[in-house]
């Protein structure tokens, strides 16, 4: 099976309410069978099947960059709900992907 590839983008890390790098690695960890994660910049995310944003609070600081793919937004708020955020992002795309 072809894994999906997540372009991945932190935020300057000025206000963290959660540790960001621990909570990358665990994620990659659970996700590995499924994604294949790349750290990236705004403009070199066009090759991706997401891009991962990790903001450490709500500033959401990334979003006001141009990423040209489909953003999952993760911050303070919904960092616990993360894989299922991007299992459900990524179940919409394959079947946008397939016309279903």
């Amino acid at each position: 099976m072809k894994k999906y590839s997540i372009g991945v983008m932190f935020c300057g890390g000025c206000n963290c309410y959660f540790d960001r790098e621990e909570f990358f690695e665990e994620l990659k960890k659970n996700l590995s069978e499924l994604c294949d994660f790349f750290i990236c910049s705004p403009d070199a995310g066009n090759d991706r099947d997401l891009i991962l944003l990790i903001n450490g609070c709500q500033s959401e600081c990334l979003v006001n960059s141009e990423h040209g793919r489909e953003l999952v937004l993760i911050n303070n708020k919904n960092y616990m709900e993360a894989e299922k955020i991007i299992r459900e992002k990524l179940a919409e795309r394959n079947k946008r992907r397939h016309g279903l």
